[in-house]
């Protein structure tokens, strides 16, 4: 807690500092679920849970609490923490920025902020904020990056009767991600990264895309996972006559560090007569390197069948694409085969699932939320996999 405060100390100055002479604004969220998941392989499908099949109302649950002063003349300071059951509750200091409105159309933000990696990045762990008690992990994982240190500009455009808003994007980021390969959390990094995003609205429909690159720091993800694994092929290569050289080269060629990672995302949503639905696809990995490319997807169909409870449905994948076209310049077969083989090993994983939603806005602020979830995973440690949750989700 000593460490949050220390972060946020200069926020909270401001915060503090403008008490008396300022609005300051208190709100949150927060969202209690019980969730039990079970599967073939004893090994739940994501690292987050435990597939126990004993109902737990640790791994989704989370409480928010965010602090907004204005400062006038289109100033303001925003500080938000979190406190995640997955992280044993413990408080971090998610978000902490200042914005300052150019004018009506145009409003610059600086400091730890959302980084909008897909649609809903920036509000997908405001579970009133959609119908869903999880949102689709096909496209929504969990990467560790969701928030960034940089600067971003947010412009709204009126084009006749339909509203386009952007968000664009500067900044860097560097922490831990979880890894399959591994089973561990490996320390990773993203400099110079560049977020463009765009979504068109009509009265009833959205369609909207966004990318992001930046510049990869491979961290241990290069040394435990990329250059570790690929340590016994270069030993055998060295035997076999290969060169320093072309040892060298190999691994440059199979690191992410230097290398561009890349992130993208499209689609839509209708809402008209009480229908409802969503589809967004993704794309993203560490491009010329020993990363395989995923894709993933969702679609899903609601109907609002009372103005206080919508069913949902939808069908969601992720699929990760081995491609070895990086490989071309290697030209020894040992080291060839080496790379081939860490490349089918970080993208052996694909899984699908199909689920069932029911949300019942009990309460203005709070939803009661059963969500019924089964999939396949190709990891023979997981296989057949099932998520039901039972769960409260609100807004204060």
């Amino acid at each position: 807690m000593k460490k949050i405060y220390k972060q946020c100390l200069p926020l909270l100055t401001i915060l503090a500092a403008t008490n008396a002479d300022a609005e300051l604004r208190f709100n949150g969220f927060a969202s209690i679920h019980g969730t039990q998941v079970t599967s073939d392989g004893s090994t739940p499908p994501f690292p987050e849970y435990n597939a126990n099949e004993n109902f737990s109302f640790k791994e989704q649950s989370l409480f928010a609490l965010q602090a907004s002063a204005d400062l006038g003349e289109g100033l303001s300071a925003t500080v938000q923490f979190v406190s995640e059951g997955k992280n044993n509750f413990n408080t971090v200091a998610r978000w902490a920025y200042l914005s300052y409105q150019l004018n009506d159309n145009h409003m610059i933000t600086a400091g730890k902020l959302a980084n909008p990696i897909f649609y809903q990045s920036e509000y997908e762990q405001v579970g009133f904020a959609h119908n869903f008690a999880r949102l689709p992990k096909a496209v929504y994982i969990g990467l560790d990056f969701s928030t960034i240190e940089g600067i971003a500009l947010d412009s709204t455009f009126y084009i006749d009767n339909y509203t386009l808003t952007t968000k664009v994007l500067y900044g860097s980021w560097a922490g831990t991600v979880f890894l399959s390969s591994t089973g561990q959390d490996e320390t990773l990094g993203l400099e110079d990264v560049m977020s463009v995003r765009g979504t068109l609205s009509g009265d009833w429909w959205n369609i909207y895309a966004g990318t992001f690159i930046s510049t990869m720091v491979g961290g241990s993800v290069d040394t435990n996972a990329v250059l570790a694994a690929a340590q016994p092929g270069v030993t055998a290569a060295l035997a076999a006559g290969a060169t320093q050289a072309q040892v060298d080269e190999f691994n440059n060629t199979i690191k992410w560090g230097d290398k561009d990672g890349i992130y993208s995302y499209a689609g839509f949503n209708v809402d008209l007569n009480n229908f409802l639905v969503d589809f967004e696809i993704t794309n993203y990995g560490v491009d010329d390197s020993s990363d395989a490319f995923n894709t993933g997807w969702y679609l899903s169909a609601g109907y609002r069948v009372r103005d206080d409870m919508t069913v949902t449905v939808h069908t969601e994948k992720n699929e990760q694409d081995v491609d070895l076209a990086y490989l071309d310049g290697v030209s020894n077969p040992i080291l060839y085969g080496t790379g081939k083989a860490i490349s089918e090993g970080l993208g052996f994983r694909e899984f699908e699932a199909n689920g069932v939603s029911v949300r019942y806005d009990f309460h203005p602020s709070a939803a009661l939320k059963v969500d019924f979830l089964s999939g396949e995973d190709t990891r023979p440690t997981v296989g057949d996999y099932t998520m039901m949750t039972v769960g409260i989700d609100m807004v204060f």
